[in-house]
């Protein structure tokens, strides 16, 4: 059987994610049970980290698999027993450090998929933090656009209606388009009960059980068609800026990660999770993140100047500052002549010359 290889500086996404199962995880849940909640969550992990390889690799080893349908690597009775097997061997509820047990999670899904952890090599295209701010504005002029809201309407007796954002409207008319025909009936129910960007239920009208399921899903299809083109959009301009400074670090967008997954296409991914709140500044900072950590593109941050110390100089909060005894520190705050000043031993406070008002 070929090697299955997972990159070694992704395990640390596994243990992220045994994190999270324990944390919702209750005390004595049967292994079988815990073993198909992490094999779901493998296979998202590996989805959303491009890691799409990996998991064409599992399928031609075990045909069952379906790369479309998680289900079947959580249902797969070889490789689930295997990781119900690992799970009973480190006995979860018994004593032993917390902090450990995400470690030792990562090392059960590892042990159970046969997976050999390597090491790859580095591909890093470094740029100047200037690059990364003009990234990140190109991206905000698409976002910042689509998810605004309107300024407050004038209250006069013409117009008192709230403004919501436009974005709204436009998952909630998508939504109509992909609502099934027999549940548009309980569809205007359930839209009046949105919140100002169509992401959650303030209130759960009483609606039939199967219509509010089947709006919840066209609702959800709905918010992924429309974040999957804003994000699309914003990732277009910022690749356009990103060209003009290194054509193949903008290259690297659209080039598969692994296999079939692009960077953009992770990115999107990513961006229409539930758990990325969907406000402009929350938006371009997992679209540019992404962007970044997919291609290989690593920021240098321009260095800060350093002064070094004397009694007899004014200084600022947040300068840099070099003492003779306690080395390099920033400075956190002023109280007349005397400075805060955070050192790697701790905070100290020293004197300076107060500015002139």
């Amino acid at each position: 059987m070929p090697a299955l290889e997972f990159p070694n500086h992704n395990v640390r996404l596994l243990q992220e994610l045994g994190t999270r199962l324990l944390d919702n995880r209750k005390p004595a849940t049967p292994s079988d049970l815990f073993a198909r909640e992490l094999l779901v969550g493998f296979f998202d992990t590996c989805m959303h980290a491009g890691l799409d390889r990996v998991l064409a690799e599992l399928a031609e080893v075990h045909a069952e698999l379906d790369l479309t349908d998680r289900a079947t690597l959580a249902d797969h009775p070889k490789l689930h027993e295997a990781l119900v097997v690992q799970l009973d061997a480190i006995n979860i509820d018994s004593g032993g450090p917390r902090a450990a047990k995400p470690r030792q999670l990562a090392d059960c899904l590892v042990a159970a998929l046969g997976l050999t952890l390597v090491d790859e090599p580095d591909r890093t295209i470094t740029l100047d933090d200037a690059v990364r701010r003009d990234v990140a504005a190109a991206m905000a002029s698409v976002v910042d656009d689509e998810l605004a809201t309107p300024p407050p309407p004038r209250m006069d007796a013409r117009n008192v209606e709230r403004e919501v954002p436009k974005i709204r409207e436009i998952i909630v008319t998508k939504a109509r388009e992909l609502c099934e025909p027999q549940y548009l009936g309980s569809f205007e129910k359930i839209v009046a009960q949105l919140d100002d960007r169509a992401m959650r239920m303030i209130k759960q009208p009483k609606v039939p059980l199967d219509a509010s399921q089947g709006i919840q899903l066209a609702l959800h299809q709905a918010r992924n068609v429309v974040y999957g083109r804003i994000a699309g959009a914003a990732i277009d301009r910022a690749k356009e800026k990103l060209a003009q400074v290194h054509p193949e670090a903008a290259a690297r967008i659209d080039l598969p990660v692994t296999l079939k997954l692009t960077p953009r296409d992770v990115a999107i991914l990513r961006v229409c999770d539930a758990r990325v709140p969907k406000m402009p500044k929350e938006v371009v900072d997992s679209l540019v993140s992404s962007v970044s950590e997919l291609s290989h593109i690593a920021w240098r941050v321009a260095e800060r100047p350093v002064r070094a110390y004397a009694a007899s100089q004014t200084f600022a909060v947040g300068e840099l500052i070099e003492h003779p005894k306690f080395g390099r520190g920033e400075v956190l705050s002023l109280m007349a002549n005397r400075i805060d000043v955070e050192f790697s031993d701790g905070k100290h406070t020293l004197v300076h010359v107060p500015l002139r008002k």
